[in-house]
């Protein structure tokens, strides 16, 4: 059947609907022999054969397959190809594709390269809420064959899947107007469901500009997480006073890394760079190289962690993980005022946990096994150890009221030199909230039993309470202390302060850790997107546990 004759069924059904159907919308259909129908519908449609247009006013819609165009009107020319559609309202022009949904001014679409810009545009991609001058958008097959899209940015994506770019663009998680914060970026490219990358953005909060990102920077919506995303400043007794940054980088769907560069008053530049490739669904392997100071050694050297794990998250999987290590350096606090800083070689050491079991809808009690070996080298001896253990977590109630909460966790372990040792830690407390204060009462015990021939896993026995009280300043200010106290020397360990800013959708937390026994005083920063609040974008939170939010950090 010829074109010709298709615009002929087509001209005379639109002519009988329009003069025997008064109000009805009219339809016009067209298609080829490759491509899926289009249908066009509105209040009225004007066609015209001998110039292959058709004009749609008032109310009118366009589909072909998953896509839905709708604009007050529409006007196809170029043989039916090319569609343009307007809207007298702001952003009244909406793109439907599947369950995504664009807004814009106006449009131009090819329906012969299944194509389109949409300018003055805003849409949403999961969490991420986007906007700009304009965007241009396709399925992915169509981006990749007009170079939009690079394979290894595709990866995991089906064919048919919508792919949107746009230049000059903002995004951001808030939903109030205007946002709290946002992202200014060059040029966005967007797969809903997969990632968002956005190419060196600048970050704004208010409005005031915060930094600038000098790298191409990825949200992995399919994992609802985010990379760090500004320099973080940081303190601590070894290093002095400092700044890090993150880089966090990917290839494809398997391989991901991060680059970490720091530079501090006491130890000038050091570094690291971890890389993951996830060969199944449930395993990865792994290598992160350091370059970084320990003060066991007192100097700068190489030190790589490598090896096999499990990955994802979820505690209704079973963890696992076999790893090696040369010059480790560790920084472990085994009890009040005790802190080992040392070197360890791992070679290997094998773990494997079980999924927590118990009650998992109300979350009331659960509890799960676990079981480690491993030979290790610390300080020119060499020492084998065999652990197995296991791990109860639980809490009741709710903080209108007042929330119980309790954990604990037993381990035995065997040395081959022919020790034993047995340790179990637990802690219990209380939360409640009033008036929007917060409290929390918590109690914690380790008890010890045997003795290990090594330095670094040998904790001490401790007995603390520690109290934190959150409260609000203002409306958007909040201020939290946290008091520790040593029950077996009687005296006050640490104090700990937290002053927070709080938005709908992000939160800003500045900390303070007084060590009161030791000399190990640390500062720590941390930004909070609500949408990713499981990974925060800029962080260095020492000595946190313990505080809470609004926002449940806190099992």
């Amino acid at each position: 059947m010829g074109k010709a004759l298709i615009r002929g069924l087509m001209a005379a059904l639109a002519f009988l609907v329009l003069s025997e159907t008064q109000g009805w919308p009219a339809e016009a259909m067209a298609a080829d022999e490759t491509k899926e129908q289009v249908v066009l519908e509105a209040d009225s449609v004007v066609y015209d054969q001998r110039a292959g247009t058709a004009q749609a006013l008032g109310n009118a819609q366009v589909r072909r397959g998953i896509l839905v165009l709708t604009a007050d009107s529409i006007f196809l020319d170029e043989d039916m190809t090319r569609i343009r559609a307007e809207s007298v309202q702001e952003r009244g022009v909406r793109v439907r594709y599947g369950n995504r949904v664009l807004e814009g001014n106006n449009l131009e679409y090819r329906l012969d390269e299944e194509a389109g810009i949409l300018r003055k545009a805003r849409g949403e991609a999961d969490a991420v809420r986007f906007d700009g001058d304009s965007i241009e958008f396709a399925s992915v097959a169509t981006a990749r064959a007009k170079g939009w899209l690079k394979a290894k940015q595709s990866k995991g994506a089906a064919s048919d899947d919508l792919f949107i770019q746009g230049a000059e663009m903002s995004l951001t998680t808030c939903r109030e107007e205007p946002p709290a914060y946002r992202l200014k970026t060059r040029r966005l490219l967007i797969l809903p469901g997969k990632r968002v990358i956005a190419v060196k953005p600048r970050i704004y909060i208010e409005e005031h500009l915060l930094a600038s990102y000098p790298f191409d920077y990825r949200i992995d919506l399919a994992k609802s997480s985010a990379k760090p995303l500004v320099p973080v400043l940081f303190h601590d007794s070894d290093r002095g006073t400092g700044a890090s940054f993150r880089y966090g980088f990917e290839w494809g769907e398997r391989l991901t890394g991060d680059l970490d560069l720091a530079v501090s008053a006491n130890q000038g530049i050091e570094g690291a760079t971890s890389l993951s490739y996830r060969f199944s669904e449930d395993g990865e392997a792994f290598l992160d190289t350091s370059y970084i100071y320990n003060a066991d050694e007192g100097e700068k050297r190489w030190r790589p962690v490598w090896g096999v794990r499990s990955s994802g998250k979820g505690e209704d999987r079973f963890s696992w993980s076999a790893l090696w290590s040369q010059r480790e350096s560790l920084n472990i606090n085994q009890g009040v005022g005790k802190t080992y800083k040392g070197v360890l070689w791992r070679d290997p050491e094998l773990t494997l946990a079980s999924p927590w079991w118990g009650n998992t809808t109300e979350g009331n009690v659960r509890f799960r096994l676990f079981g480690n070996w491993g030979r290790y080298e610390e300080s020119g001896e060499h020492y084998e150890r065999t652990g197995f253990g296991v791990e109860v977590k639980g809490h009741s109630g709710d903080r209108n009221s007042v929330e119980p909460f309790w954990n604990a966790k037993a381990a035995r372990y065997h040395y081959d030199t022919g020790d034993d040792r047995t340790v179990i830690d637990g802690s219990l407390g209380f939360r409640w909230e009033r008036w929007n204060w917060f409290f929390e009462t918590r109690y914690a015990r380790r008890w010890i039993d045997g003795r290990t021939p090594m330095d670094w896993d040998d904790l001490e026995e401790t007995e603390q309470i520690f109290q934190t009280v959150d409260w609000p300043l203002s409306k958007r200010w909040r201020m939290a202390v946290r008091a520790g106290y040593d029950l077996q020397w009687d005296q006050v360990h640490e104090m700990a302060y937290r002053l927070a800013y709080e938005r709908e959708c992000y939160r800003f937390e500045l900390f303070f850790v007084d060590d009161r026994v030791g000399d190990d005083d640390q500062v720590g920063l941390r930004l909070k997107i609500a949408a990713f609040s499981d990974t925060p974008l800029l962080s260095l939170d020492p000595g946190t546990g313990g505080f809470d939010s609004s926002w449940g950090e806190n099992p």
